[in-house]
């Protein structure tokens, strides 16, 4: 066949494919139909995300949306037609990264001649050229599963992978890639970011070059908190007696481009997990033993939590080893792991799997206690430079020497950034809606021997109420949980009118709206301009990436 004569036939296939599928519709139109509900996502969580990410795409290779929708009712409602959307395509050039760390590519569209579809390809780089299998279909874009990759891009190193879940495990993303390459792409998704959700100041020139990004210490056996969990089997379901259910982390569809161990259902069978710490992996392997005996005592699946504990031995007591909880081995002793640090700090790791349970942290010379299930950062080997990053970016400069100056600290958790800040201001007022919070971050205080602290719970609507320092000599620092700040919050800041605000941000995207809606949109935002954006890479080998925002107001 002549490639003029394999073109005419692949309009052909494809014009038949268009008119089985118009005569589906014709024929369903009496009939009653499934419908698809769209829920109401957040622009700035994934898959809201995505919708700019697509869009993005689509401009770049002139496309409009109507040219890349896909038929939900049709496809919901008559498997013959699901059947030509989910199938498998050659040849698919990864064009993008998505900030969820998936590839984005664009392929033929099955129903439409002109039209093309967007798809989400996981562990595809820009570069690859990969098979993939559509198994799954939204409005605006086709899920798939890559099945081989036919062209590596000149990223891509597969020799690097040294976990044996990496292109089946949910967890993980870039461990095919080298660590600099990592840092940069995650510098795009914070320009990107800027780019979506802080487009107005991009447009006015008010947004600076994003910085590069920061470098964890450890590119593998960092992550101090992981939760495996598992399903039980239906009870009506019959199993084999030696039945043990999957223990471990979700898989990322059905992908067979890499050999992977951990099984084929949705859950993975793990035994150990490269970014976790050493004591972390002993704890995985010792309640993974217990598992196996107790798992039938749950009605419904669970999450186990694996959390590091610190503790700092003292040299005159070394051997006095502090009373200790943690997981225990097979011979009924708590897993110890003893390590020393730069300053000569003997450090005892154990791991805990009480979610009330007390645990400690250190974080370059502090210690900090917080309850196992509660938040905290979870790579304490990047936490000294990004405490010491933080404090150096909130020094109030151009006052007068004579002045005091003051540290607000807005969500201010158990106190990490109050009391690693301290040193150099007269006063910190730490401020948390949540009480229990409120009295750990207290306790670290003291236990630190840090004075100048003081902590308070805030209402969310009311949060600047008991503050009573003059804002012309105080930075504020802004570490809210993903969702950002709400506009009430940022009025109330902007009415308070700090010298200097430092935002820290696990969601880039809720960090680049909320500095654009409270520089444009509040009464006193005008009057301050972004003096810096840096990331910092708290989860190596994954898409993941915490970003700083400095914001200066004009004294």
């Amino acid at each position: 066949m002549t490639e003029e004569e394999g073109k005419k036939r692949t309009v052909e296939d494809a014009t038949t494919t268009v008119n089985v599928v118009q005569k589906k519709q014709h024929q369903n139109r009496k009939l009653k139909n499934k419908k698809y509900k769209s829920k109401p996502i957040d622009p700035t969580a994934p898959l809201g995300v995505l919708q700019y990410e697509i869009a993005n795409l689509l401009k770049e290779h002139d496309l409009t949306s109507a040219q890349t929708e896909n038929d939900l009712k049709l496809i919901l409602n008559d498997e013959s037609v699901a059947q030509i959307y989910h199938r498998t395509v050659t040849n698919v050039p990864i064009l993008q990264l998505s900030s969820n760390g998936d590839g984005l590519a664009l392929i033929g569209h099955p129903t439409n001649i002109e039209g093309k579809q967007v798809v989400v390809v996981p562990f595809g780089l820009p570069g690859d050229v990969v098979t993939i299998k559509v198994f799954k279909s939204h409005p605006t874009y086709v899920e798939s599963d890559l099945i081989s990759i036919e062209k590596p891009s000149n990223i891509r190193d597969d020799s690097r992978i040294s976990c044996r879940y990496f292109g089946s495990c949910s967890g993980c993303q870039y461990q095919a890639v080298a660590y600099l390459e990592q840092l940069e792409l995650k510098r795009q998704t914070i320009i990107n970011a800027y780019n979506y959700f802080a487009s107005q100041l991009k447009q006015q020139d008010k947004l600076p070059e994003v910085d590069k990004t920061q470098g964890s210490p450890l590119e593998l056996g960092y992550r101090t908190k992981l939760t495996p969990h598992f399903n039980v089997p239906n009870k009506n379901k019959e199993i084999e007696a030696d039945f043990v259910p999957a223990l471990g982390f979700g898989a990322k569809g059905r992908p067979t481009w890499r050999k992977t161990d951990g099984g084929s259902y949705s859950i993975l069978d793990i035994e150990e997990c490269n970014i976790g710490t050493q004591i972390i992996n002993i704890g995985m392997k010792n309640e993974r033993s217990r598992f196996k005996e107790e798992w039938k005592k749950y009605k419904n699946g669970a999450t186990i939590l694996l959390r590091e504990d610190t503790h700092v031995l003292s040299d005159d007591n070394d051997n006095d080893k502090p009373e200790i909880i943690g997981s225990k081995n097979a011979d009924g002793n708590v897993s110890l792991v003893e390590i020393e640090v730069d300053n000569g700090d003997k450090l005892l790791k154990t791991c805990v799997t009480e979610s009330r349970q007390i645990v400690k942290e250190y974080v370059n010379g502090y210690t900090f206690e917080f309850s196992a299930g509660e938040f905290f950062q979870n790579n304490n080997s990047i936490l000294p430079l990004v405490t010491n990053y933080v404090k150096e970016n909130l020094s109030l400069d151009g006052l007068n020497s004579g002045l005091e100056t003051y540290l607000v600290d807005a969500y201010c958790g158990s106190g990490l950034f109050s009391i690693t800040c301290s040193k150099n201001v007269s006063r910190v007022i730490g401020v948390e809606v949540s009480a229990d919070s409120v009295k750990f971050a207290e306790r670290n205080a003291a236990s630190n021997k840090i004075p100048n602290c003081k902590f308070i719970v805030g209402k969310a609507e009311k949060i600047f109420e008991d503050i009573d320092i003059p804002a012309s000599q105080t930075a504020v620092i802004l570490d809210p949980p993903r969702k950002g700040c709400d506009e009430v919050f940022l009025n109330q800041l902007a009415a308070f009118n700090p010298v200097k605000i430092v935002y820290i941000s696990c969601n880039v995207h809720s960090q680049a709206r909320d500095v654009e809606w409270f520089i444009n949109n509040t009464t006193n935002g005008s009057q301050y301009q972004v003096e810096s954006i840096k990331g910092f890479d708290f989860f190596p080998q994954t898409h993941h990436i915490e970003s700083v925002a400095v914001l200066k107001r004009a004294v």
